[in-house]
């Protein structure tokens, strides 16, 4: 798996209020992205700092990618870009509530919104 891979995944993630994809919204570049280590590290940027959508993003990323590389990844906020940004790392890092999250989203439709099927 390189960079280029982890963006394409992204490429059918798209925000929950606003019909667009997280690349072209800038919510993940290039330079967010870390495969140095055992675990891939994505830090990502909400669209303000008061998103109310910032912890939902970030789970939809982590599943996207999870469901697309068969392994686990460390999603984060990327630090300063949130207000909430430590209450959202928490929730994204607890594998429990992410899951929980998972079942919820799923279960509204807001998962399947959010991704195209070309996954």
């Amino acid at each position: 798996m390189n960079k280029k891979e982890v963006l394409e995944a992204l490429k059918n993630v798209y925000d929950p209020e606003i019909p667009v994809s997280v690349l072209e919204l800038g919510i993940v570049k290039e330079e967010d992205i870390n495969l140095d280590g055992d675990k891939p590290i994505i830090q990502f940027t909400p669209t303000s700092p008061f998103c109310p959508m910032g912890g939902i993003i970030g789970i939809i990323i982590k599943y996207a990618l999870e469901k697309k590389f068969g392994k686990e990844f460390e999603v984060k906020v990327k630090p300063g870009t949130h207000a909430e940004e430590n209450s959202l790392n928490d929730i994204l890092q607890d594998r429990k509530k992410f899951e929980e999250t998972i079942a919820k989203l799923k279960e509204s439709g807001l998962l399947d919104a959010c991704l195209t099927s070309t996954q």
